[in-house]
């Protein structure tokens, strides 16, 4: 698989999500910088991750009431309830750790996959999963690897140190979900 210098546009023809899981399976670890994570859109699948072993997630927007929302309305969705339950065990293993770093700041949206001797490759720019992506023109993304894979691992170790650690609290909305989707089921 080609990784260096590749660009992305929402009109190529191997789609993020597809690419996205694709390199996860290839990797042994993660490290994702995001702006925001929207549990609605976000997509991955037990074979996507089952090779991680570590997967490191800094949001820089994190609200927790429309964490909530979404993890409910997904636990209401039977073809998406899964995603939850996936999550919620990635972080009780401590495979998943999740980090705040609102003065931290980065742009654009990151993220390093790494494997057996250091970071393979970074994808760098829109992190959408689900089609139509949410504007209208061009939005990109590219994928390198060698040093810039090494500096982009690199900037999120800083970031990272800078973080507060959010995962028990959204393990906690997540554990909220689950409780009341199996209420009302």
């Amino acid at each position: 698989m080609q990784t260096h210098g590749r660009l992305l546009d929402e009109r190529s023809r191997t789609d993020f999500r597809a690419l996205y899981g694709r390199m996860l399976r290839h990797a042994s670890g993660l490290a994702v910088a995001v702006t925001r994570v929207r549990l609605s859109t976000l997509d991955l699948a037990e074979d996507d991750v089952r090779r991680l072993d570590s997967i490191r997630v800094l949001v820089a927007e994190l609200n927790a009431l429309t964490l909530d929302a979404e993890a409910r309305l997904l636990r209401s969705d039977p073809r998406r309830a899964y995603r939850i339950e996936l999550y919620q065990r990635l972080l009780e293993s401590g495979r998943l750790e999740l980090r705040s770093a609102p003065l931290g700041g980065w742009s654009p949206d990151f993220s390093v996959f790494l494997g057996p001797d250091g970071p393979s490759a970074v994808l760098i720019g829109f992190h959408w999963f689900e089609r139509p992506y949410p504007h209208r023109g061009p939005a990109f993304a590219s994928i390198h690897a060698g040093s810039a894979a090494r500096l982009a691992a690199d900037r999120h170790a800083e970031l990272w140190e800078q973080g507060h650690d959010v995962g028990p609290a959204v393990w906690s909305i997540l554990s909220q979900a689950a409780r009341a989707g199996a209420r009302s089921g």
